[in-house]
């Protein structure tokens, strides 16, 4: 008969269940959303693993997917991560975490931005370079609660500028993880993105991209192989685009060297992602490689993880 934890997780996973349609069906006939930033990845790691991380992310990059991930660190974490993409968009990510008794907090910054764009009026007639970029900024908390959960918080400030004009706005993060004890190979997490107000250009007002994203994880030990399989699913709801599915797979060899493999399917201009980790004693480098649209160009993102 299962333990008093266990029936707490499978309830958990009900709960989950009913959140997640009803963010589904918040999809494409929603109203559109600004800020698309905030709807991709910020780190190489869980890039490889097609973003599938709700469940089980244990480092700096959970003030982003699931804030209640930050009390898996032991130790206090500085991330450093860069990602070049398409049309010369450049992305930063640079999030410190520390534990602090039973809980854990980090501050992060994660912000997009282009070269001169070059504009033009109506009539195809140049106007000059306009500058383009979007940030958030924000704290985020973790701790623990009875039978096995973990519960976190972020809360964020955002602000966008095209040219002269800019918006400005908050928003917060809600995430839970559960295992039915801490050595548990199976993880469940829900994490819900960016809730909160509309924003404004000028006079005309768009919505956050509210996103809904659960999913479980299994972590399997392979010692005659020197190393561990992880598994990892997620379902993503996000107000203005399709239902997606997120699957990855990471093998980790002598705790040391991992490869890893992600999909995505839903997602318009992405769905196969592959990257490597290489972890030293404090330091972790990973990288991500994501083959987009044809006419786009691919994305390469680096991450630098250090263990204070």
């Amino acid at each position: 008969m299962p333990s008093p934890r266990r029936w707490v997780g499978i309830s958990l996973l009900l709960v989950t269940l009913p959140l997640l349609l009803i963010a589904l069906g918040a999809g494409p006939a929603g109203a559109a959303t600004g800020l698309a930033f905030m709807k991709n990845g910020v780190d190489a790691r869980s890039t490889m693993l097609g973003e599938a991380v709700s469940a089980h992310v244990n480092d700096a990059s959970a003030c982003y997917w699931n804030p209640s991930g930050l009390l898996n660190l032991e130790r206090s974490q500085i991330m450093l991560s860069h990602t070049e993409s398409f049309a010369d968009l450049r992305r930063e990510y640079l999030a410190a975490v520390t534990p602090l008794g039973n809980m854990t907090a980090g501050i992060f910054f994660n912000g997009i931005w282009t070269d001169d764009i070059k504009g033009y009026d109506a009539s195809a007639n140049p106007t000059g370079n306009f500058g383009y970029s979007e940030y958030a900024a924000g704290i985020s908390l973790a701790m623990p609660i009875p039978a096995g959960f973990q519960v976190g918080a972020s809360a964020k400030y955002l602000n966008s500028s095209i040219e002269k004009y800019s918006a400005t706005g908050w928003a917060a993060d809600l995430g839970v993880q559960w295992a039915s004890t801490p050595e548990s190979p199976l993880r469940l997490g829900l994490a819900m993105q960016n809730l909160g107000p509309k924003m404004s250009y000028i006079e005309e007002e768009f919505d956050l991209p509210l996103t809904f994203q659960g999913g479980a994880s299994y972590l399997l030990d392979l010692p005659s192989a020197n190393g561990r399989f992880l598994l990892a699913a997620d379902v993503r709801g996000t107000q203005d685009e399709d239902t997606a599915f997120l699957f990855g797979a990471e093998y980790t060899y002598d705790n040391t060297l991992s490869l890893g493999v992600g999909y995505q399917d839903g997602r318009d201009t992405r769905d196969l992602s592959l990257g490597l980790g290489f972890e030293i004693k404090a330091v972790a480098l990973n990288y991500a490689y994501i083959p987009i649209d044809q006419d786009l160009g691919d994305e390469h993102r680096l991450s630098l993880r250090i263990n204070l």
